[in-house]
């Protein structure tokens, strides 16, 4: 009994010192594996993995792809946010454009009404000055001479009358001015003549206007077809 005991005893530590050898033995190359492995950078893959299952190579793909995401994404998200700021900017300064160009449209199209006090007796309103020549037998309305007026924004006045300072390139008939209501498409009574060759400031009789805002324009008339030139031309308000 004892030797039977004996020599269990000893296969017994003949194993364990077997296997304390082969633990002994694969504990450096272990240690030796991970270490590598943690020092290693980006994850190769050779080409063949003679030793490698199936499993593993779908594993080692998977790093990779993980990498190469990672890697993308941080190169690609500045420039989507740049782009999608550039284009927040563009947006906001193409609406404040388009509102500028709205409100300058709307400044054009209104007529500002001068500021007349009480005391003031005159006020002028200026068409324009300069251009020609003309020289229509028939009237012809002038767009270099045109505004955008309303009788309201002259509060308590008595009459207007047209001013005008032209002449004739030549002594051949009569040269006419006078103020033509576009909007109603009809004649204010304002016409001045002249048959001179000199420049001269000439003043229509005294009218009205209409009530409401109107665009108003200056027509000329030369009889002969004489050249006519302008050297200015305004409304004179009266109080």
């Amino acid at each position: 009994m004892i030797r039977i005991l004996l020599i269990v005893f000893v296969i017994v530590a003949i194993l364990g010192g077997l296997g304390y050898w082969r633990f002994v033995v694969s504990k450096p190359a272990l240690i030796s594996s991970e270490t590598t492995q943690s020092e290693t950078g980006p994850i190769e893959v050779p080409k063949t993995l003679p030793q490698a299952s199936l499993e593993d190579r779908v594993k080692a793909l998977e790093d990779i792809a993980t990498k190469l995401i990672v890697q993308v994404n941080a190169l690609k998200s500045p420039q989507p946010q740049a782009a999608s700021f550039s284009n927040s900017q563009l947006n906001t300064l193409t609406a404040d454009v388009t509102a500028l160009k709205a409100r300058v449209s709307t400044l054009e199209k209104a007529t500002p009404a001068p500021a007349v006090s009480s005391g003031q007796s005159v006020v002028y309103i200026p068409l324009g000055s300069g251009g020609g020549p003309w020289g229509d037998k028939g009237w012809y309305s002038l767009v270099e001479y045109q505004v955008l007026l309303d009788p309201a924004n002259y509060p308590g006045y008595s009459s207007m009358q047209l001013e005008a300072n032209f002449r004739l390139a030549e002594v051949a008939g009569t040269g006419s001015v006078r103020l033509y209501n576009v909007t109603d498409q009809s004649a204010v009574s304002s016409q001045i003549d002249t048959t001179s060759t000199s420049f001269g400031l000439k003043t229509s009789s005294t009218f009205k206007l209409p009530s409401g805002q109107k665009t108003y324009t200056v027509q000329t008339q030369s009889t002969l077809g004489s050249n006519l030139y302008i050297q200015n031309a305004r409304i004179k308000v009266n109080f």
